[in-house]
């Protein structure tokens, strides 16, 4: 046998030990995965059968006791990860049918006033007067009393603006009292405002995406009876801070308790930048209205809309209050 054949031979038989060494290698992994996975199997099992446990007995309801009919199921048990991918419904129709402004193609008188009062508030957190207000892009729809219209039109309002084509719309229900957001939509609860105050949930949580384009929403919350300490604390200016300045092309339309006799109103009007009081025709004086302009921040955009009460439920008009 020559010399290169003696070379060519031995590097034949170094490959095949190689091969030989790695098969054995490769065999020992995988027989040390297969106990490794045997072990853990009753472990992950066990676990498995708890969260499918934890999962029946907490969620409510169960589909063998549904929710009362006509009543919107409650999503406080839902897991986060749950809520954020949950799209929330309203259902067009039905706000066509009660007579409020509806994201379609067709013509209402009611879209077309709503088109009116809606401009000088865009025109103030986005146009020349922006730069004169601290968080413009905030407003807040109020009342003086129960009952004049104000959920009414913090609901318009927000509709009509999400028709703009450059912009974001986040509602808020801040009548922490006595919300009326969801029912007035006809949708589920969901944890919200002052879930977030109270620590139970992030933000991320309580921003619910809508079938409606630009718009999102946000709920109460449950009821908790510190709500006056819950929006006067430094979490909740951090909260409206973050909500102006994050996205500078949304603006957030926050449904607050009446002004007189709300303490809570009070405090919120200190961190917006524009306020819409609803004034109901003959049944609000001069007076009263005064009275609840002057717990407002001087130094917001302070605008009137009239509920005029003479048979015509959607005519509206909208002023300046130091007009």
């Amino acid at each position: 046998m020559s010399t290169i054949e003696r070379a060519l031979e031995k590097q034949r038989l170094l490959a095949e030990n190689r091969r030989r060494l790695e098969q054995q290698q490769s065999e020992q992994q995988a027989e040390q995965q297969t106990s490794l996975r045997a072990a853990a199997d009753p472990v992950a099992e066990d676990q498995q059968a708890q969260l499918q446990l934890q999962a029946v007995t907490s969620t409510k309801p169960t589909a063998t006791s549904p929710a009362p009919k006509d009543q919107p199921e409650s999503h406080f048990n839902a897991a986060p990860s749950e809520r954020t991918e949950q799209q929330v419904n309203i259902d067009i129709q039905r706000l066509e049918a009660m007579g409020m402004v509806s994201p379609t193609e067709s013509f209402t008188k009611i879209k077309e006033e709503y088109r009116y009062i809606k401009r000088p508030l865009l025109n103030n957190a986005f146009g020349v007067g922006a730069s004169t207000l601290d968080q413009p892009n905030l407003v807040m729809v109020s009342s003086s009393f129960p009952g004049e219209g104000k959920t009414f039109t913090t609901i318009n309002l927000a509709i009509s603006m999400a028709m703009e084509e450059d912009r974001q719309v986040l509602l808020v229900d801040a009548d922490v009292i006595k919300p009326s957001i969801c029912d007035r939509l006809g949708i589920a609860e969901y944890p919200g405002l002052m879930d977030y105050l109270t620590g139970k949930v992030e933000v991320t949580d309580i921003i619910l995406n809508t079938n409606i384009p630009n718009l999102k929403l946000i709920t109460a919350g449950r009821r908790h009876h510190h709500s006056n300490e819950m929006i006067a604390s430094e979490k909740m200016k951090r909260f409206m801070e973050e909500l102006s300045v994050r996205y500078p092309d949304r603006i957030v339309i926050f449904d607050t308790s009446p002004l007189l006799g709300a303490s809570e109103t009070n405090v919120l009007a200190q961190m917006t930048g524009q306020a819409v009081v609803v004034v109901e025709e003959k049944k609000t004086s001069h007076a009263q209205l005064q009275h609840a302009l002057s717990l407002l921040n001087p130094n917001i955009a302070i605008g009137l809309v009239l509920n005029k009460s003479n048979g015509q439920r959607d005519n509206y008009g909208y002023y300046y209050a130091n007009a």
